[in-house]
């Protein structure tokens, strides 16, 4: 849309994600002490990866001191156990710290830009004629609904579809939950697969 090009997509499917997070309470905010020292000290990267690797048992294990750690990637009973424990031990790496950088801009006025800091991505999401499905978990620390709430907004509202999985007694869904949990194959690829569909030639 910026560049008035066609974008020969037919539909677009968006898993947790925002450009704007200044109206939720995001957890990614604990990540953004680290962009000033990295910046400052010119470290190239930040060991995520690790620090939630030696993390981990301190979060599963009692006396459990880190058990909200869990939490940021599933809602209780929602993952299984052995499948958590693989995504926090193998799937996390590093952050280039450039990444980290250009993440902070989500947690300004004008949203998340490009590296460049002159391209701010909800300036131009109005242009969109593509129609969209944008989920949300209804626990979700990382992305909460009311984050995905604030890039819906920006889109027409006549092709853009917002949901939200989880329900009020259960079961709920956390970030990691959208795409690993044990519902997600019932519940949420489906709705996926339908709205691929109808807009499919």
């Amino acid at each position: 849309g910026f560049e008035g090009r066609e974008p020969e997509l037919k539909a677009v499917v968006t898993l947790a994600s925002s450009l704007d997070y200044t109206s939720s309470n995001s957890t990614l905010k604990l990540l953004l002490p680290l962009a000033d020292p990295a910046q400052a000290l010119n470290v190239p990267v930040v060991p995520l990866g690790a620090m939630l690797a030696a993390a981990y048992p301190l979060s599963s294990r009692p006396p459990y001191i880190l058990a909200r750690l869990n939490n940021l990637i599933s809602a209780e009973d929602m993952m299984h156990p052995e499948l958590l424990k693989k995504l926090v031990l193998n799937n996390f790496c590093t952050i280039p710290a450039k990444l980290l950088l250009q993440l902070t801009s989500a947690f300004r006025e004008r949203g998340l830009c490009d590296r460049s800091g002159k391209f701010f991505f909800k300036d131009h999401l109005h242009k969109s004629n593509v129609p969209v499905l944008a989920i949300a978990g209804d626990q979700d620390l990382i992305c909460p609904p009311e984050a995905v709430e604030e890039t819906v907004k920006l889109l027409p509202q006549n092709l853009v579809t917002y949901k939200i999985f989880g329900e009020h007694q259960g079961p709920h869904y956390a970030h990691y939950d959208l795409v690993g949990g044990r519902l997600a194959v019932e519940q949420v690829y489906p709705c996926i697969i339908q709205f691929l569909s109808q807009h499919d030639d």
